[in-house]
């Protein structure tokens, strides 16, 4: 790749493993309703007026409702998972997890899109999980009940992410990457805010939690996901998932820098096993000569 392309690369995962210590710093206020609703309204909102300014059409009448069934997969139940899941976890931890995307994905697309998953890829999931298991066990947290339930509702996220990556290749594949960015957050906020009543707002937020709630919209999804679709275009999908095992190094950075996280060596070693794993997982599979 190009010098422009890896400072590309390199700015989005610091962007997007920043968006981990933002959630922390808010989700005790909000509530995971307000967390997620506020980020994907917010975004939405941005990007929308952003495609109105630069005259694109996401032809949103035409495909409302696909726009709304993949924004469920891909926005609504993945941050307010996370934002569940930052009530108990570090900053650190929730990257660690959110890499399990990769690994989900190369399962669903063996089910559905008919893609290999052969002994290689088999042995690259079971080295994600372990590694996920002692990145998590050899953690900075306490494993209790209420963190072993925090770390499932998390997991749940990287699983919807990776799913929606193929509905979208299977059912909506013609539709502008712009609009998808967009739309998919905004049409699924009211939906996010459904689950104020029981996800109610803890405490009034401060300019801190203000700040942080619009820092991680502006520029942890809105910026961040023009970004990622432009550097899609330019360098491919398959190098564009490496992001996925790079923001965890960047989260414990952020968390440590910021929060005053510890990175513990087994989450080190945890973090080192699950991207060796993941490699193995996206690395092409060797395609078969037909004989003559």
């Amino acid at each position: 790749m190009t010098t422009q392309k890896w400072v590309k690369f390199i700015l989005l995962c610091a962007i997007w493993s920043s968006s981990f210590v933002f959630i922390r710093i808010f989700a005790p206020v909000l509530g995971p309703a307000l967390t997620a609703a506020g980020r994907l309204g917010i975004a939405g909102l941005v990007l929308v007026a952003y495609l109105r300014v630069i005259g694109f059409d996401s032809k949103w009448r035409e495909y409302r409702g696909l726009y709304f069934r993949i924004g469920l997969l891909a926005s609504a139940v993945p941050f307010s998972c996370f934002a569940i899941g930052a009530l108990q976890l570090p900053a650190s931890l929730l990257g660690i997890l959110n890499a399990c995307t990769p690994l989900f994905g190369a399962i669903f697309a063996a089910l559905w899109l008919g893609e290999g998953f052969g002994l290689k890829r088999a042995i690259g999931v079971f080295l994600g999980l372990v590694g996920v298991t002692l990145a998590n066990g050899l953690g900075n947290v306490e494993l209790s009940t209420a963190t072993f339930i925090a770390i499932g509702v998390t997991v749940i996220a990287p699983l919807c992410s990776a799913l929606s990556g193929v509905f979208i290749k299977l059912r909506a594949s013609h539709l502008p990457s712009q609009g998808i960015a967009a739309w998919t957050q905004l049409s699924v906020a009211p939906v996010v805010l459904l689950g104020l009543p029981v996800s109610p707002l803890v405490s009034t937020p401060g300019l801190t939690e203000i700040g942080a709630l619009l820092l991680l919209s502006v520029f942890g999804s809105a910026l961040a996901y023009l970004l990622f679709y432009r550097l899609l275009a330019d360098i491919g999908p398959t190098r564009c998932t490496t992001i996925t095992f790079v923001i965890p190094v960047f989260s414990m950075g952020w968390g440590a820098l910021l929060l005053g996280e510890q990175i513990t060596p087994g989450m080190i070693i945890g973090c080192s096993i699950m991207i060796g794993g993941t490699l193995l997982v996206m690395s092409p599979t060797p395609v078969k000569r037909e004989s003559v």
